[in-house]
């Protein structure tokens, strides 16, 4: 079991990326051939992760060795910076949607990473604290990214509604109130889902890397129990933090394009 990881690792050749690229490719020429507009979008991401992840492995690797704390905050600090640009493009429409990206996100990060450095889940170093906050990060600002989507998504279908209710007299955040739940509810979907159905229909990458690792399966499973449990209550926490926020914003720009 202990050399499950070796094995595997020693028979990736550049063939299996070869291969890897053939079905990428498949993808793309059906995306083609179906005229879905989406081969564009693959090949740019395909390339794109590969830039990504090469750099990343290159400064992981600076950062793990440098054991200085403060080096830590700030590529975490990067992270949701960057991660708020991802929020602005999705948001686009709702004013200060970059802003409102990082502050949820950040709110997120820092009360789970808080939490789980007092608890002990993680310990305050390069390789137990990055991918973590890493995991965290990206979950909220994927479901971030729904959240300002869907919002204004809402706020285009019940225009009317909300206007009239301003029009009585309502506030900006009264108005707003009903659609709190729909958008927060909709932007959870994939992250419950995921939670619904773990170890019955799908294995996780972290069961899944512990295991190709050597770790013990029931190890791995509660690990991955753990950090499933943390993504949810931080995507919780970042999405109702983004909409409590933008929801007055959004409203304010529904407003200007009705004249």
């Amino acid at each position: 079991m202990h050399n499950a990881a070796p094995d595997i690792f020693r028979t990736f050749s550049p063939w299996a990326l070869t291969g890897v690229l053939g079905l990428l490719g498949s993808a793309w020429a059906l995306s083609a051939w179906q005229k879905l507009g989406v081969g564009k979008d693959l090949l740019w991401s395909a390339a794109r992760a590969t830039v990504q992840l090469g750099i990343m492995g290159f400064v992981l690797g600076w950062l793990f060795r440098q054991h200085q704390p403060w080096l830590l905050l700030v590529f975490l600090v990067l992270m949701i910076l960057m991660a708020g640009r991802f929020n602005r493009k999705r948001g686009a429409g709702i004013p200060h949607a970059y802003w409102i990206g990082v502050g949820s996100i950040g709110l997120a990060a820092t009360v789970t990473l808080t939490w789980m450095l007092f608890s002990g889940l993680v310990f305050w170093r390069g390789e137990s604290l990055v991918p973590i906050g890493g995991m965290i990060i990206g979950n909220a600002m994927n479901a971030v990214s729904l959240a300002l989507n869907r919002l204004r998504s809402e706020i285009d279908q019940r225009e009317d509604m909300l206007l009239a209710m301003l029009a009585l007299g309502a506030g900006r955040r009264q108005a707003m109130r009903s659609l709190y739940g729909i958008v927060v509810r909709s932007s959870l979907i994939p992250t419950i889902d995921s939670l619904k159905s773990v170890g019955m229909i799908h294995i996780p990458g972290i069961t899944a890397g512990m295991i190709l690792a050597g770790m013990a399966p029931l190890a791995a499973v509660s690990m991955q129990l753990v950090v499933m449990l943390m993504l949810t209550a931080s995507v919780t926490l970042s999405v109702s933090t983004a909409v409590l926020l933008a929801a007055p914003y959004a409203l304010t720009f529904s407003q200007r394009t009705e004249g």
